[in-house]
């Protein structure tokens, strides 16, 4: 299957273009093909999709969710992923990867360089129709600047009479187009129509005035001038022209993207083009520049100049000794060099005035040495090479600052490979991992792992520190780069730079730092920015490099107060934000910490989540444990919320560990208590039941009253998804009394909410009624929500089906994320059912169940297939209604899901009866009959003698049929149910 984009979308199966989908599904696609091979999330693909100021439908999250299956059904589902809350597209646009490579192809061989930008161009069908607005602009800009680079290179081949009929039909159409109309001013010049020429300027300067109140450039302007007198071309013999570059590196992987970015900015940035590249030391700044500065060679005729400033060293360049090199290199006699620097600069940017030319300055300290090497007109480009951001710059001097990442880890495996002929790919991924994506490291690692074994190589990186592996000798060792910039840093930020050697995970926020080095942490941050030995990673948050941290590691010593003050941070800030998300919820009591300001604890939370869990395992190496299993205890709402299951599973091994080797009776009881939650979660109900009765016995032994009470709710909850109903009330009415006797009335509804799912179970739906308006009127949020779902069911099967659906639509704003949208869908799918829209039932029942399979939740997963089956059989589509019987069946057995699975089993039987195998089904729903009288499942009992009386009816027994009939009317009579 090959997408096109480049004109109206297409779809090419086997080589035949597919009908084009609607238009809605066309926009959909187009939003995931110019983001291929990423998750794009539904709040990205609803914005794209209604755009601002667009009306949107009444539920856009329910309308992406179909558009995604209608767009799936024609692609496939191998190639329209779901994955987390997004979705992603495992395919690229063809003709636009095409379009990208040709001008790459273009820059990298100046000799077919019009053969490439020709090829490049024709796989334009037409305008990219089908794309959202911003982004068709985004490709018409890509397609304009090709058109200049490819008639910019037929004018470097002297092609100026071709091209003028071409450049005038363009440039008609991009009137404001400033590099065309140069393109055009320079053939016609070229072609002895020199009034034609300035007539073209004078016209586009009057259309720049009218449209925006603007001038031309000063390079145009300058174009202008050079016309005018008959100058453009002419030769200067004064000039001495510089070819300086370096040799370009053979294997520059992972970097064209950003190459082509440079390449721009140096090529069309109006003014003067400085553009500083900075990035940690060994991220291959100098490669990268020398890479761009040989793709823009013909762009800069007059000289190419390379100047190695040895900004990182103890004895960086002074400005004055490089401009006395570069005067003397572009010509001037060493009698004409004035002394003074001021005036040299002034005769750089002077003999620079009217060239163009590229100047590369590599590995500047500061702004300040390079501020005097700049020209000052915009017919010559400055790339600059720091380990500093070099922010004065880009403040004062209009540079552009950019960033060099690390190499991906697809990039970094190229890289090796193209070192490492006989090399497996396992060993190259490892050492790749390894090397963390520094380039440096890479070719170290390449050089070195190349004269033997890479799987000995990479054991002994793993033994004995990547760091110390990755030297060839004094000169070429990674180690020596990191060295450089610590060296030049002060005492104070050299220990801040050790101590953060400390810190487990990956990024980290100011306030962890803070933990760690104390008040001057801020200036310490700002430092170790600006030398690169940290990165900003957005939102206020740093990233130090794996390698960049072996070396800090390397120099510092165990601080083991610096330590515990990190850990006291992270559990008391944990502890905050889940005190302003769950003011309810129940935890063991922890020390004060002081203070810990949340300003947003959901996106605290979001962030932190894997940094806790490396500190959790790190207190146990460092004997810390009591940290693991308090970090444990004040997220388990959180991770249940989120259905965080695998995040939750590793914090409870740490915890454990922990509270055992702490021997902390509370500690142990609050990680039984979550290793419960998490088992009911996935479904083992036994277990859950099993290490809730012995955290209630471990609370009760350390006089933790408020959490023996949440546990025995907690185990009702559970004896009631297994049926044992009567159990399950008995507990709820225990727990509740705790909370009610230590007058914690706030804590109460979620008990009584999962009292009220117990009352519908039990076929007493006035109690359920009135234990969701109590949980209403003592709740708030999430607890509302529950309490509405749960009053909705109770009016659903008493029939009030109008109340229902307002309590459902009074519940829809309070729906916080997908486990509550799964719980809300399964109720409305419920009504709908009930209402006879099977339709939209079943709509809203495969909605949940894509909800429920991404977060792993066995018991939504179960409720929303027996859903799905209901709204068939209610149809009357009895083979599609019994096919997701039979999937659900084993699910909600395994899980011991009683209830569940009474009502799948007599569905089935139902199945049977109509399928004319009544005396089966008699035999079915007798059983299912003696299993809902077992655990006092009231509505099953109805539903079982009911079908048992339609199955005597059919066999003559009409005495046995009048008796489960009389059954199933007292228990309507008894509990107002209405089937």
């Amino acid at each position: 299957m090959e997408f096109r984009i480049l004109g109206p979308l297409e779809i090419v199966v086997d080589g035949r273009t597919l009908p084009t989908p609607a238009p809605r599904l066309c926009a959909l696609l187009a939003i995931l093909l110019l983001r291929p091979h990423r998750v794009v999330s539904v709040d990205e693909l609803i914005d794209g999709l209604w755009p601002d100021g667009a009306p949107q439908p009444a539920n856009p999250t329910a309308t992406v969710h179909t558009y995604v299956r209608r767009l799936r059904d024609i692609v496939g589902a191998d190639v329209l992923q779901t994955r987390g809350r997004g979705y992603l597209l495992a395919a690229e646009p063809t003709d636009l990867v095409a379009f990208r490579s040709d001008l790459a192809a273009a820059a990298a061989d100046p000799a077919q360089r019009v053969d490439h930008l020709r090829s490049a161009l024709e796989r334009w069908r037409g305008d990219p129709v089908s794309v959202e607005p911003t982004v068709a602009v985004g490709l018409n800009e890509e397609r304009l600047t090709a058109f200049e680079q490819y008639y910019d290179a037929r004018l470097s081949r002297g092609e100026h009479a071709d091209v003028v009929p071409d450049l005038q039909t363009i440039s008609a159409q991009e009137p404001l187009r400033e590099r065309l109309t140069a393109l055009l001013m320079i053939a016609l010049y070229r072609c002895g129509r020199q009034s034609e020429a300035l007539s073209t300027y004078d016209a586009f300067a009057e259309r720049l005035v009218d449209e925006f109140g603007l001038d031309p450039t000063d390079d145009l302007r300058a174009l202008r001038q050079s016309i005018l007198t008959s100058t453009l071309d002419a030769p200067d013999s004064e000039w001495q022209q510089q070819n300086q570059l370096p040799l370009d590196i053979r294997n520059l992987v992972g970097r064209a993207e950003l190459v082509r970015e440079v390449v721009d900015l140096l090529t069309t940035t109006d003014g003067v083009r400085i553009v500083a590249l900075s990035g940690t030391p060994g991220v291959g700044k100098t490669a990268l520049a020398v890479r761009v500065a040989h793709e823009v060679t013909a762009r800069f005729p007059d000289g190419q100049w390379f100047v190695r400033l040895r900004g990182a060293s103890d004895q960086p360049r002074r400005a004055d000794d490089v401009l006395v090199e570069l005067l003397r290199a572009s010509g001037v006699e060493p009698q004409a060099m004035p002394d003074d620097r001021d005036a040299r600069a002034a005769l750089f940017r002077s003999r620079l005035a009217t060239r163009r030319v590229l100047l590369v300055l590599d590995d500047a300290r500061d702004a300040a040495q390079v501020r005097h090497l700049l020209p000052g007109t915009p017919s010559s480009a400055v790339l600059i090479t720091s380990r500093n951001p070099l922010d004065a710059l880009a403040a004062l001097d209009s540079g552009i600052p950019i960033r060099v990442p690390a190499l991906t880890p697809q990039a970094s495996k190229s890289l090796l490979q193209s070192m490492l002929d006989r090399s497996t790919d396992e060993e190259v991924e490892d050492l790749a991992e390894l090397c963390g994506g520094l380039p440096l490291a890479l070719r170290i690692a390449g050089a070195v792992g190349a004269r033997g074994s890479v799987a000995h190589f990479v054991d002994r990186m793993r033994r004995r520190g990547a760091l110390a592996s990755l030297t060839i000798d004094d000169d070429t060792a990674v180690s020596s780069a990191f060295r450089t910039s610590y060296d030049l840093l002060d005492p104070e930020v050299q220990r801040g730079f050790r101590l953060l050697s400390l810190f487990p995970g990956q990024e980290f926020a100011p306030g962890a730092a803070e933990a760690l080095i104390g008040p001057s942490y801020d200036e310490v941050l700002d430092r170790l920015e600006a030398a690169s030995l940290l990165q900003p990673v957005g939102r206020g948050r740093y990233l130090m490099h794996d390698l960049v941290k072996e070396y800090a590691a390397q120099l510092a010593e165990p601080d083991l107060d610096a330590w515990i003050s990190l850990c006291h941070w992270y559990v008391g800030t944990a502890d905050a934000a889940m005190t302003a998300l769950e003011p309810t919820g129940v935890r063991v009591p922890l020390p004060s910490y002081g203070e810990r300001a949340v300003a947003d604890p959901e996106a605290w939370l979001s962030a932190e989540l894997g940094n806790v869990e490396a500190v959790a395992q790190r207190a146990l190496e460092v004997g810390t444990g009591d940290v693991a299993w308090q970090l444990t205890d004040a997220l388990r709402l959180y991770l249940a919320k989120n259905s965080l299951l695998s995040v939750w599973r590793a914090l409870i091994q740490h915890g454990e560990a922990g509270a055992r080797a702490s021997g902390d009776l509370l500690g142990r009881g609050a990680m039984l208590h979550a290793r419960g939650a998490l088992a009911r979660t996935g479904g083992s109900g036994d277990e859950a039941i099993e290490c809730f009765e012995q955290a209630v016995e471990l609370y009760r032994a350390g006089g933790f009253t408020l959490g023996e009470g949440a546990l025995l709710c907690n185990l009702a909850v559970s004896h009631n998804a297994q049926g044992q109903l009567r159990r399950a009330a008995e507990l709820f009415g225990r727990g509740l009394a705790v909370f009610r006797d230590c007058g914690e009335f706030e804590r109460m509804p979620r008990g009584l909410n999962a009292q009220a799912m117990n009352h519908l179970h039990l076929g007493e739906f006035r109690e359920a009624v009135t234990c969701a308006t109590e949980s209403l009127r003592l709740s708030s949020g999430v607890d509302q929500l529950v309490a509405l779902i749960n009053r909705a069911g109770a009016y659903k099967d008493t029939g009030q089906l109008d109340l229902a659906m307002a309590d459902l639509k009074a519940a829809e704003p309070l729906v916080d994320n997908r486990l509550d949208r799964a719980q809300w869908g399964l109720a409305l799918a419920d009504v709908q059912n009930r209402s006879g829209d099977h339709e939209a039932a079943r709509a809203t029942a495969n909605d949940v169940l894509e909800i429920s399979r991404e977060i792993g939740s066995t018991y939504e997963t179960c409720v929303a297939l027996q859903a799905l089956a209901e709204s068939y059989l209610y149809a009357g589509d009895v083979a599609t209604g019994r096919t997701y019987l039979e999937e659900v069946e084993p699910l909600a057995m395994k899980s011991g899901y009683t209830t569940v699975l009474t009502e799948v089993r007599c569905h089935l039987a139902y199945c049977n009866f109509l399928d004319g195998q009544v005396d089966l089904a008699h035999s079915q729903a007798t059983a299912v009959l003696a299993e809902c009288e077992v655990i006092d499942y009231g509505i099953g009992q109805q539903r079982a003698h009911s079908l048992l009386a339609r199955c005597c009816t059919a066999l003559d027994r009409a005495d046995e049929a009048a008796a489960h009939q009389g059954a199933a009317d007292t228990f309507c009579e008894r509990s107002g149910y209405v089937p």
